[in-house]
């Protein structure tokens, strides 16, 4: 059977490592509720939801990278995805509510189940759920695709914020007082850097104009912002010293609730754009010098 040229197995063998990869994520999440711990507390560090929607981009991404096809041929990778998850979410419906066991797949009156829901209802609202994600995530490949030369260009910048924002737990979780760990671990001046030397470099590897730049800018910001609003859930929600969600300390006020806190995140986040692209400009136009040395002496 061919799908837009390429055989079933074509798109299998593509998107298999991301089949895995929420396998296992399911298995965690599975074991996590199963064990006790309360649905609020842990379900969003365990979400199959999140994990499949960086997948998306992430294979858009690929895709566009080794030439697998077009934006069409997205359309049944993320389709897998979206068949993996709900094929393993069903499955876990029905282990957990057969078998009597008080998990996160079927918990009626958590997340967007309703009390009292069947299992029945409850597997039929799934179904109907993954035709709608589907369509989400062939939105969020297809940016991927379009964003593949500047994800590529940036791709170890992201993996500096994750490694910063690991610092940041650890040195936070030990103890190390806010005034002192907050800066040595501070993803916005990392980012801050980050867009003054990916704009610097962005002349000598083809890039072309400032408009390019706010491009740069936002995606690192993007990514910044992600790694603060997932730092601030994961550390309250295992209840260790961090600097993520620390009220009363830098900028935030005392009393400040998690989902306040993730808001306000969000709230600002386009100023973040706005500085890192300005940031990711002015290493553009230094970079623009060194190229053209001659330019600058005119």
């Amino acid at each position: 059977m061919n799908l837009f040229g390429k055989s079933v197995r074509d798109y299998l063998s593509f998107a298999r490592t991301g089949m895995i990869l929420i396998i296992v994520m399911g298995v965690i999440r599975f074991a996590v509720g199963a064990s006790g711990v309360p649905y609020e507390r842990a379900t969003h560090l365990v979400s199959l939801t999140i994990l499949v929607s960086l997948l998306a981009v992430v294979y858009g991404q690929r895709a566009a990278a080794r030439g697998f096809g077009g934006y069409r041929h997205l359309l049944p990778i993320v389709f897998i995805l979206s068949a993996s998850m709900y094929g393993f979410i069903i499955l876990a419906i029905l282990v957990e509510g057969l078998g009597g066991i008080q998990g996160y797949f079927h918990a009626p009156g958590m997340g967007l189940a309703a009390p009292g829901m069947s299992v029945g209802i409850h597997i039929g609202g799934q179904l109907i759920a993954m035709v709608v994600l589907t369509l989400v995530l062939w939105g969020l490949a297809s940016l991927g695709f379009l964003l593949s030369r500047y994800l590529r260009y940036l791709g170890k910048a992201f993996l500096v914020l994750t490694a910063i924002a690991l610092l940041r737990v650890l040195v936070g979780a030990a103890g190390v007082p806010y005034e002192v760990g907050t800066w040595i671990t501070s993803i916005t001046l990392a980012g801050i850097l980050l867009s003054l030397y990916y704009g610097y470099r962005a002349p000598s590897l083809g890039f072309t104009s400032y408009v390019q730049m706010i491009l740069v800018g936002a995606l690192i910001a993007t990514g910044m912002t992600l790694l603060v609003i997932y730092g601030i859930a994961l550390t309250d929600s295992l209840g260790i010293p961090n600097y993520f969600h620390a009220p009363g300390e830098g900028f935030q006020p005392p009393g400040i609730s998690r989902g306040e806190h993730i808001r306000g995140h969000l709230q600002v986040s386009v100023v973040g754009v706005v500085v890192l692209s300005v940031f990711a400009a002015i290493g553009f136009a230094l970079g623009k010098r060194r190229a053209n040395p001659s330019n600058s002496q005119a």
